[in-house]
């Protein structure tokens, strides 16, 4: 897990990378219909019909990390193109009750990415900058004593509204900035930790099959004409010691 803070806010990201082993679509259509409903005081006269449709792809699929665990992924409204055999990685980060809101798709095999969801989209979904009750008290507050100061409290509540949301929204904007960096810095560091090996290095396995195999030729035709050689020595040498054995006799 990985977690990202930012003052008092912190979100925690995962990483699912692995293998696709399975995956299906299927199409959802939402159809809705308006009009058809008399017009006032004229019942004879009736709205025209507008009837449209929404289809809404719904995509699942299995990743299997290297422990050999099956973990089942499901997306809705987005149409990624993935098959059986891609190595993929998925960054999500998770709300309050673990559940998984995903962000970015990686497809390592395609060498593509798809952002499911960027810094603004999980700020919005985390909720994680809730409603400040205090500007209301405050500006309730300074409302009520406009009443008494012949409206002076009133311009003071408004003044003070729009320094809080001028505030909020600055707030915003930085937090949703550090969130997208950190995202391009998790993705990154995703990418390199898992890097497809290069031409070079899949010929190498290959090439070293080779040489082990003409070594081992060379060794056996080493043998072979030692093993031939060999009677041919020792004949010579045991002619010769024969040769020897009758001159000393003679």
């Amino acid at each position: 897990m990985h977690t990202f803070t930012h003052g008092d806010k912190s979100v925690v990201f995962t990483v699912l990378s692995g293998e696709v082993v399975g995956s299906e679509k299927l199409s959802e259509t939402r159809v809705t219909s308006t009009g058809g409903v008399h017009v006032s005081g004229k019942d004879s006269e009736v709205t025209p019909v507008r009837v449209s449709s929404v289809s809404i792809i719904n995509h699942e699929f299995w990743v299997k990390t290297p422990d050999g665990v099956e973990h089942d992924v499901k997306l809705r409204g987005v149409d990624i193109p993935l098959r059986t055999g891609q190595d993929i990685s998925l960054i999500s980060a998770l709300k309050k009750d673990g559940s998984p809101l995903h962000a970015i798709l990686q497809n390592h095999t395609a060498s593509k990415r798809w952002v499911l969801r960027d810094g603004n989209a999980l700020h919005t979904e985390l909720e994680l900058a809730p409603f400040n009750w205090n500007t209301v008290l405050i500006v309730s507050g300074l409302c009520v004593a406009g009443i008494a100061t012949a409206g002076l409290g009133l311009l003071a509540a408004a003044g003070y509204l729009f320094y809080a949301i001028y505030q909020g929204s600055q707030r915003k904007k930085l937090l949703v900035s550090d969130l997208n960096a950190y995202l391009e810095k998790l993705e990154n560091q995703v990418a390199s930790r898992i890097q497809a090996p290069s031409p070079a290095q899949v010929m190498q396995p290959a090439q070293a099959d080779l040489f082990a195999l003409a070594e081992v030729i060379v060794q056996e035709e080493e043998v072979v004409q030692a093993s031939v050689e060999a009677p041919a020595e020792n004949a010579v040498l045991n002619s010769d010691s024969v040769r020897r054995a009758l001159s000393r006799k003679l």
